[in-house]
């Protein structure tokens, strides 16, 4: 044993040269390394498929009642990893990067607003041949889903709506930002990234700096898309799910983070009165990304209202929350459901 620890000992050296080599010059790899790492502890594997002019590129895992999540506004996928982990393994999850984002096609000129990216995803649960599916939106994936929901029950069994982008709230900082023409979701360098950080998250995660620059620069070569996108979102799409939602029969879920400081929890007092068939939770001490920063008990929340449904069991209807945040998840995190 004495004779193999110089061997191990050159050979710690070489792969710590090896990572301080890849952070410094190469951050990339190790981005990409994570997300697989983070691919591999929530069991997905990647797939494609071309659904009319775009290939859509998605996780998978599993069989059994589909649940298909859909990211927000510069999300992607892997966006949707850290709960996927925490997830029984009685469904085929699907999450896929919406045209436009991540991986999938972006194409030139084309319309990537909610309306139209409805019927793309629509056309994408059709060719996957989904029936009965449990759909999951988050922020502007919310807004998607909900118009599509709305649109083409056929293919739903439910719908979640999380922290969903497209209905009136108490107006906050980042709104009035927006609605008067900035788009702070475009950065430029690491104080820029680091200010959209406080943004989104109440506990932010960490990303070692290097790591970050690699996002940074993804961000800056689509500051043009993100703001053609945007002028949709606060232009004559702003309030399309709102005016939506009494076309949407199907058992939705309402899940909010109480500290998100994008989309005011507010927002649940316009999507309780106007679902017909609301349920709501409310998760204490997140941001705008519960999948991310409370991914346990975000899992549970969702596995028990898709169980109860697949079960037969009907709750009790929603309440607005008019004054004070209510709701569970302060005990969840760290459970898991086997």
């Amino acid at each position: 044993m004495d004779k193999a620890w110089p061997w191990i000992g050159s050979a710690l050296m070489v792969a710590v040269t090896l990572l301080v080599g890849l952070y410094g010059f190469a951050p990339e790899v190790l981005l990409h390394a994570e997300y697989a790492r983070q691919a591999f502890v929530a069991g997905v594997e990647r797939r494609e498929i071309e659904v009319g002019d775009h290939r859509w590129v998605f996780l998978e895992r599993g069989s059994g009642p589909p649940l298909v999540l859909v990211h927000g506004f510069t999300g992607s996928k892997e966006n949707w990893l850290p709960m996927v982990a925490e997830l029984p393994r009685r469904h085929r999850v699907i999450i896929p990067d919406l045209p436009g984002w991540g991986e999938s096609t972006r194409l030139a000129q084309v319309d990537y607003g909610v309306a139209v990216q409805a019927e793309r995803l629509a056309a994408f649960l059709a060719g996957l041949d989904l029936r009965e599916a449990d759909l999951v939106g988050h922020s502007m994936g919310g807004a998607i889903a909900g118009v599509m929901a709305a649109r083409h029950p056929e293919r739903l069994a439910t719908l979640t709506l999380m922290n969903t982008a497209g209905v009136s709230f108490e107006a906050n900082d980042f709104a009035r930002r927006i609605l008067a023409g900035e788009l702070p979701f475009n950065v430029e360098d690491r104080a820029g990234w680091q200010r959209l950080l406080d943004d989104l998250f109440v506990v932010k995660p960490f990303l070692p700096a290097r790591l970050a620059d690699v996002l940074i620069a993804r961000n800056r070569e689509s500051h043009d898309f993100h703001r053609r996108v945007m002028d949709r979102l606060r232009g004559d799409e702003q309030l399309l799910l709102e005016q939506t939602l009494s076309a949407i029969a199907l058992p939705t879920l309402v899940v909010w983070c109480d500290g998100d400081r994008i989309l005011d929890v507010s927002a649940v007092d316009t999507l309780v009165r106007g679902l017909p068939r609301a349920e709501l939770e409310v998760l204490r001490g997140c941001g705008h990304m519960p999948m991310m920063e409370r991914p346990a008990a975000t899992a549970i929340v969702l596995e028990a209202f898709v169980g109860a449904h697949r079960a037969g069991a009907v709750p009790p209807p929603a309440q607005a929350l008019s004054v004070e945040v209510v709701g569970a998840g302060d005990d969840a995190e760290g459970d898991r459901r086997d």
